[in-house]
């Protein structure tokens, strides 16, 4: 089964400006990502028959789903400030610091497909949990950027941590891959 891998490098210093207005400079990727999302959803159904009935994964769907993966994951960091360049307008990154590595794997298990809705269920709440701490830590981060020009490598760390948890509960939700998301 195909592991699902994130890394993000810790540039420094970082943009107080940026960060300061981080969360409007991020409205319009989030617009196209939410947009994108919503049907990478729909082809998650499709894909979720396509298991069920043939065992193996489409590609065509595969690629469109995990390449909105990698967009929204893209996004999701930078509006977390984990770092400063600004995401490009596509599946694929234009130099920013963050590397979403996943591979296609044709064969897929029936039964954890199958059953996914219910698998996922203790990872979802895991992740709830993670995403709020995030969040906390994302504030105060902000705060620490806007004034040092610096990311405190302790809260980077654990911020990257999260991201990753939350990029395998993606992957995994979105049927890209068999692998149950993990922390380590």
């Amino acid at each position: 089964m195909a592991a699902v891998t994130l890394e993000i490098d810790n540039l420094a210093p970082r943009s107080r400006v940026t960060t300061f207005f981080r969360s409007l400079l991020v409205i319009p990727q989030m617009i196209v990502v939410y947009v994108l999302q919503m049907v990478a959803q729909l082809l998650t159904v499709g894909q979720w028959f396509i298991i069920l009935f043939t065992g193996k994964r489409n590609e065509g769907i595969w690629n469109f789903v995990a390449g909105v993966l990698n967009w929204q994951t893209r996004v999701v960091t930078y509006a977390y400030l984990m770092y400063d360049k600004y995401p490009a307008f596509a599946f694929e990154g234009a130099g920013e610091p963050v590397r979403l590595g996943m591979q296609y794997e044709e064969s897929a298990n029936r039964l954890t497909n199958a059953l996914r809705i219910f698998w996922i269920i203790p990872a979802a709440i895991l992740g709830m949990f993670i995403a709020l701490a995030l969040a906390v830590y994302t504030l105060i981060s902000w705060f620490i950027i806007v004034i040092t020009a610096k990311h405190p490598s302790g809260i980077f760390d654990f911020s990257l941590k999260a991201h990753q948890y939350m990029a395998r509960l993606n992957a995994y939700a979105l049927l890209l891959t068999d692998t149950y998301p993990s922390l380590s």
